[in-house]
């Protein structure tokens, strides 16, 4: 929680300000933001109209929080505010509700019974539970994951975009080649609007983003000088895929019981493989990939002879969407120099 200290008290003043420490009884088609954050804000009307959102994280350790961003977002919607309602057309694709299984985490099929001790903390539905949620719900259908569900919240970086977090909203950096280079976004620009939407924030550039289509256009609108600049970014499929989530928390339910690491080109060759391959730093015993005998320093080479990529974001992608829960997996490692075969069914 940000404390009221370094302007910030001057900032909030003009609002109410409400804290809400966990997840039970959250409504998440309302309340829909990065799971895996440690903070996040929503400025709201009290209708609850959301005006924008805040807190972005790239990694474990390289979030997007700064005094000076959380006030230029509180200064945005204020602005927001004071053109309510006749505003309230623009505000529609912020206000998209959540295709969540249950509004109420608690209540989500996949989180039942878990978080039945009204004893706080250890009843404590945290944030990143709820992609647990909804990811198990998505699974238990016996149903691939989605791009959207494992690469979530992409930040701008991943159309080309970085964003100065202190400021929230202008454009520090453009890299060549990217969906936003060639729609002409330069840096120095001031991202005005995407998809329609006054931004408050980095958080609702993601937002957007999150909710954008696989393949196809975003619009966003740019302030150059005293000059407004429409713009569309043209999003090539897969354009979500080359973030790594793999820091992310909520990923553990969608790991197979093992937690990956890189090869170094030493192991790589002496695996006997040119590329790709991923070797286990942990296997948890009684996880499913423990139990099928997977152990630490395994070098993963073949899923049902399919080269295994060498990043773990690519093995869990690859994983939760060839494949279905109770489908069985042949994956060949190599241990001690020795090749052999482990079978396991997908959890």
């Amino acid at each position: 929680m940000a404390r009221l200290a370094d302007g910030l008290d001057e900032a909030t003043k003009d609002f109410v300000c409400v804290r809400i420490i966990q997840m039970r009884g959250v409504d998440t088609s309302v309340f829909n933001f990065d799971f895996d954050l440690s903070w996040a804000g929503f400025f709201m009307n009290a209708d609850m109209t959301v005006y924008g959102r805040y807190g972005s994280r790239r990694d474990q350790g390289d979030s997007q929080f700064s005094t000076a961003g959380l006030k230029e977002a509180l200064a945005r919607a204020l602005e927001i505010h004071k053109g309510y309602p006749a505003n309230k057309p623009s505000l529609a694709s912020k206000n998209v509700k959540a295709p969540v299984p249950a509004k109420e985490p608690e209540n989500m099929p996949g989180l039942k019974g878990m978080f039945q001790t009204p004893d706080i903390p250890k009843g404590c539905i945290h944030c990143h539970h709820v992609w647990k949620g909804i990811r198990r719900s998505v699974m238990a259908a016996k149903k691939p994951l989605p791009d959207s569900l494992l690469w979530v919240y992409p930040m701008p970086d991943t159309v080309g975009l970085t964003i100065d977090p202190a400021d929230g909203a202008r454009v520090s950096a453009v890299a060549a080649g990217s969906p936003a280079a060639k729609a002409g976004v330069q840096a120095d620009d001031v991202v005005a609007t995407v998809g329609g939407a006054p931004l408050v924030s980095i958080a609702d550039f993601q937002f957007a983003l999150q909710n954008a289509p696989d393949q196809g256009p975003l619009r966003i609108e740019v302030r150059r000088g005293s000059e407004k600049k429409a713009m569309t970014l043209a999003l090539p499929a897969g354009w979500r895929r080359d973030a790594d989530f793999s820091w992310r928390s909520s990923t553990g339910d969608i790991r197979i019981g093992m937690q990956l690491e890189p090869l170094a080109d030493d192991e790589r060759k002496a695996a006997g493989l040119k590329s790709g391959g991923i070797k286990v730093k942990a296997a948890w015993p009684k996880g499913p990939a423990g139990m099928a005998g997977f152990q630490p320093g395994d070098i993963l080479t073949t899923v049902n002879g399919q080269a295994v990529p060498e990043r773990e974001t690519d093995f869990v992608a690859m994983i939760r969407q060839k494949y279905l829960p109770g489908q069985k997996l042949k994956i060949a490692v190599v241990r001690g120099g020795k090749r052999q075969e482990l079978d396991m069914n997908v959890p």
